[in-house]
């Protein structure tokens, strides 16, 4: 839907310009994401692409820069407690889905596996 500019199926969900300027768009001005530290057992403290600077929409963290995963500067991305990341590229015009059911969040084997996954996903297309 968001790669469709808020239509999915034929069905409008979201004007264009929602799409458009409130979930592709920076909405912190020039400050940037860092590392989130945690205070709760269920979570490690996490950076996704730590060096990359990102920032955030009203929805998604935004990449600024090209990942080491081959996603393309403007890559739309976020994740789920239990390890589960998603990821929208709207100059390649895919997504990627990394699910999984583990704790703590930012696993450091769940981490890793999702930028394995989104590496192999962006050198099929090479």
């Amino acid at each position: 839907m968001v790669l469709n500019g808020g239509q999915l199926a034929g069905e409008r969900v979201l004007k264009p310009e929602t799409v458009a300027n409130g979930l592709m768009l920076n909405h912190m001005g020039d400050a940037r994401v860092s590392n989130l530290k945690t205070n709760h057992p269920l979570t490690n403290d996490a950076e996704f692409f730590p060096g990359v600077k990102k920032s955030w929409s009203l929805a998604f963290q935004i990449n600024h820069e090209c990942t080491l995963t081959g996603r393309p500067a403007g890559g739309l991305m976020w994740a789920g407690l239990a390890n589960s990341f998603f990821w929208i590229d709207p100059m390649t015009g895919i997504g990627g889905v990394f699910l999984s059911q583990i704790l703590p969040f930012a696993d450091t084997g769940s981490v890793p596996t999702f930028y394995d996954f989104e590496t192999a996903v962006y050198d099929s297309l090479r």
